[in-house]
């Protein structure tokens, strides 16, 4: 059966979604599904490990100790300098395309046919130069037609799709906390696929956000920081809490949730939401970002001059790779059928 993928690489953990066809009319397209990754779990570690035959594969998958694995390459991408990896030095961009790949042959493994269109959820602060690295990495890893979906558009989506929040129309702060980062973004939605980044701002602790058996008020020391961020963030674009229609939780733990969503109400008089199953929010988004829309007829205009379109805001984009390949590390899975790429 047909689907779209959506990939979501953490800092620690990285997870996929799927949308399938609607296989009773043929043309909609069903809610997102979480895919297994792990051998025994949906989510796998974002650190990568070469294996004795020279193949990538998650850190906590591979047969040598996981502490040789390498992680932190998403925070690198547009660094200079390259990182050691399997005895050989390659970009950071060309491990993030290495771990979409691995992915991409895992589901293709699982479902046993390739998908219909693929769609990577990246950090909403970046700009052109890290996603014109990542766009080149991805063609060298014959992934020239992933879409590249900021995190927050992700998280929009998820929630609009579930009706929580309107397609058009509001101001939303997205609030993705992962192990050790949280990223907050204001947007503005404009339609179906059109959202407007107004501003984001992301957290990297090195401790990270694990509140698990931590009392109320160390759980409250270790997440005010968050909401620090997402007060002046709000601030920094201008906007007073209360203009905000509803803040969108993402990420996290169970044992996050209940501190986090107090925290967040307590700064913000506005609806604080969160999917049934956050940690696999972004994910889902993305690939509800990327399923194909049904083509409405065009409604006759009146005569007269034809009315101005309105200005795109969104920025997420099919890509035009035009530059040169980089190095990347090779990524096997045997059972896929790679000759029929």
């Amino acid at each position: 059966m047909p689907y779209v993928l959506g990939i979501d690489i953490g800092a620690g953990h990285t997870r996929a979604a799927v949308c399938r066809r609607d296989s009773g009319t043929g043309r909609g397209w069903g809610p997102p599904q979480p895919v297994p990754l792990g051998a025994r779990g949906r989510m796998v570690s974002s650190a990568l490990a070469m294996t004795p035959e020279g193949d990538v594969v998650p850190g906590d998958l591979g047969r040598r100790p996981a502490e040789t694995a390498v992680g932190g390459y998403l925070r690198r991408v547009g660094d200079s300098s390259p990182m050691l990896f399997g005895g050989s030095r390659f970009p950071a961009h060309g491990l993030v395309a290495a771990m979409a790949r691995w992915v991409v042959d895992r589901v293709w493994q699982q479902l046993d046919e390739p998908p219909e269109r693929i769609a990577l959820a990246y950090p909403s602060g970046w700009g052109n130069g890290r996603l014109h690295l990542v766009h080149a990495a991805l063609a060298e890893a014959d992934l020239a037609q992933t879409a590249l979906v900021t995190r927050a558009r992700a998280v929009v989506e998820c929630h609009q799709a579930a009706g929580r929040v309107p397609a058009v129309g509001g101001l939303l702060l997205a609030f993705r906390i992962g192990g050790s980062t949280c990223e907050v973004t204001v947007a503005a939605p404009h339609g179906p696929g059109r959202l407007e980044l107004l501003g984001s701002a992301e957290l990297d602790e090195v401790a990270g956000f694990d509140v698990e058996g931590a009392t109320a008020a160390d759980a409250r020391a270790v997440l005010t920081p968050t909401v620090d961020l997402a007060e002046q963030t709000v601030s920094d674009c201008r906007v007073a809490p209360g203009d905000l229609s509803a803040v969108l939780i993402a990420g996290g733990s169970a044992s996050v949730y209940p501190h986090v969503s107090d925290l967040l109400a307590a700064a913000f008089p506005v609806p604080v939401l969160r999917d049934q199953d956050p940690p696999m929010t972004v994910a889902a988004g993305a690939a509800l970002a990327v399923r194909p829309r049904a083509h409405r007829p065009a409604r006759q205009q009146p005569l007269g001059p034809a009315p101005a379109d309105p200005p795109e805001t969104a920025t997420d984009a099919w890509p035009q790779v035009t530059s040169a390949r980089p190095p990347r590390p090779p990524v096997a899975i045997p059972a896929v059928r790679t000759g029929d790429r």
